[in-house]
């Protein structure tokens, strides 16, 4: 029973230091309450069935993280094409970066994979079944082209055709199981057993809520700029956004028991696979050392495209008053996040007492500015060179507007039209004129 309540004790914890903004719970919160989520899945398993999951798996599991990331990563690169979401306030420094977005990233299978195996011990949807399908030679080719198309025209027209992107493994990767012998999706279909397609739909939805609501609330954390829905949002996901994560569940399921059966990770649950021909062993290094430089060279180029803000450091901060800078550096504030939460408080009742109300009131409003929405060091400068120095006054300005001033101004890259009305809409309209 402790073991069961220690997960929940966790992220109870983890969540009241991160609305205290205390570090690096704040930054980090995303990977420690899934970290603890993922804990709490794997003991309502051994609860229920005997033995945890993380068990059956030993030292595969650090193997199952691996490959979590390293499937996240293809879609990351993907992103880079399609620019549905961006990051923010993710921690400087390019190895911790690296670091703490791999551990973030590795929560996708076990996300997935233990909340589908609880659903399956509580026995939900154990008793679907329907039509028996058949698959021919030409369904299986015909299955596979319509995954080439799903991958290949969200490349090509990304405005029109970025949900494709989610249906495309399952389509490619499904029938190759099928032919191998697998005991997959198709399969299943084939003996008209539905009931493991529903409840991968419903994990899907499950970790999806998960994956938003946590990341909500982190300081670190991704902002979606999808078209055409952009508008109604729960947490940072568009409502219809959430259709995405059933078929995304089922895409993940797919590709890993082709994992398993190369042997290239480990076998458990539903995801053993008994006629697996595994690679040899220097092939299976191989693929592990290819995919460890994907991974890197993909993060390369998040860093340079899809990540759009560090924690913004005081060094790095043009619109602060020299002698207000070095007064906040006897405070030993070294990021303008220091000046939130519980520490932010005490830091502002001293301010108080210290700077002129000429000098405070501007603090707030370059702070404000640079910390909101993730904005940060890079863009809040830029924005402060082209005259636009609060959230009141960027509320005031249409985002064409707000582009159109950066550009005028000295810049290495300018953030895009979806992210500046990010930007606008977001910033406070009780002061803005008609």
């Amino acid at each position: 029973m402790m073991l069961l309540l220690a997960g929940p004790a966790a992220i109870t914890l983890c969540f009241a230091l991160m609305l205290g903004r205390v570090e690096p719970f704040a930054t980090f919160f995303y990977q420690f309450a899934w970290y603890g989520l993922i804990f709490t899945f794997d003991q309502l398993i051994r609860r229920r069935q005997g033995r945890s999951l993380i068990g059956a798996c030993g030292p595969g599991f650090l193997v199952l993280l691996f490959w979590s990331a390293a499937a996240w990563y293809f879609f990351e690169l993907v992103n880079l094409r399609l620019q549905n979401w961006y990051y923010v306030f993710v921690v400087d420094g390019w190895a911790l970066n690296f670091l703490a977005t791999a551990l973030a990233f590795a929560t996708v299978f076990p996300g997935i994979f233990w909340i589908d195996h609880y659903l399956t011990l509580r026995g939900v949807a154990a008793q679907r079944r329907g039509k028996p399908l058949r698959f021919t030679a030409a369904g299986l080719r015909n299955l596979q082209l319509a995954g080439v198309v799903c991958l290949v025209l969200p490349l090509l027209w990304p405005t029109y055709f970025f949900p494709l992107v989610w249906l495309a493994l399952v389509l490619i990767t499904a029938p190759a199981n099928y032919r191998r012998g697998i005991d997959d999706l198709l399969r299943q279909f084939e003996r008209g057993e539905y009931g493991p397609f529903l409840r991968l739909l419903l994990a899907g939805l499950i970790a999806g809520f998960f994956w938003e609501s946590l990341n909500f609330w982190a300081r670190a954390k991704w902002i979606y700029t999808v078209p055409f829905f952009d508008e109604l949002k729960l947490f940072e996901m568009p409502l219809a956004g959430f259709l995405g994560f059933p078929p995304f569940a089922v895409e993940c399921a797919v590709l890993y028991r082709a994992l398993v059966w190369r042997g290239l990770a480990p076998a458990f649950g539903a995801y053993t696979v008994p006629a697996a021909r595994p690679f040899g062993p220097a092939l299976r290094g191989a693929l592990f050392a290819l995919a460890a430089v994907f991974c890197v060279v993909t993060h390369y180029y998040m860093d340079r495209q899809t990540t759009t803000s560090v924690r913004p450091g005081l060094a790095t901060i043009d619109g602060l008053n020299p002698g207000v800078r070095a007064l906040l550096e006897t405070h030993r504030v070294s990021y303008l996040t220091d000046l939130e939460g519980w520490q932010g408080r005490g830091l502002w009742r001293q301010l108080e007492a210290e700077l002129a109300p000429q000098q405070l009131t501007a603090l707030r409003r370059t702070s404000g500015l640079y910390l909101h929405q993730g904005i940060g060091a890079e863009y809040g400068n830029l924005l402060w060179q082209a005259g636009i120095r609060s959230t009141e006054e960027l509320g005031r300005l249409s985002a064409e507007t707000v582009l159109q001033r950066l550009n005028a101004a000295p810049h290495q890259r300018l953030p895009t039209l979806a992210q500046v009305r990010v930007w606008v809409r977001r910033a406070p309209k009780e002061r803005a004129t008609p």
